[in-house]
């Protein structure tokens, strides 16, 4: 990806959730919801993280561009609230997550919108000798989310 700016991040985003859409559209909630392999989230958990992660790391950008040097690692409080994100919307209807995800990628769409081009070399942390800049995690929340679409078309295969 190329380090260029906030529309070039909100295209790419656009891009992925129209392969999300793509790739989850026609699945069954059957098929949804199968466990692909032991350790392995279902298509539906899938989609609730990458929800979560949308908003999350959303939130992080906005808050390097409001404070000095952050830290924005997760901490154990926002593990176990991601954790439990998953698990509680594991039994959701395929419908009902897509519909979260539509609505949380328009939501960091706007968000996105409020970033200036001068707060994208805001430095924050990710771990204490880690630099990341507002545009370095947003680069990387959007390989996250593909990584994730990859990972369901992967889990389409096993479970077909």
């Amino acid at each position: 990806m190329k380090n260029t700016g906030v529309e070039d991040i909100v295209e790419e985003l656009k891009e992925s959730q129209t392969q999300l859409l793509n790739t989850v559209g026609q699945i069954s909630e059957e098929t949804a919801h199968l466990v692909p392999s032991p350790d392995e989230w279902t298509v539906a958990q899938l989609l609730a993280h990458i929800a979560e992660i949308q908003e999350f790391w959303t939130a992080k950008a906005i808050l390097m561009t409001k404070e000095d040097r952050p830290e924005i690692t997760r901490n154990s409080v926002e593990n176990d609230i991601r954790e439990q994100t998953v698990i509680n919307k594991a039994g959701s209807r395929i419908s009902e997550l897509l519909e979260q995800c539509q609505n949380i990628h328009e939501a960091t769409i706007r968000t996105l919108g409020s970033i200036s081009p001068s707060d994208l070399q805001r430095p924050g942390f990710r771990g204490e000798n880690n630099p990341v800049t507002v545009i370095e995690v947003l680069h990387s929340l959007v390989r996250h989310i593909n990584e994730h679409i990859e990972q369901i078309e992967r889990t389409k295969r096993l479970i077909n």
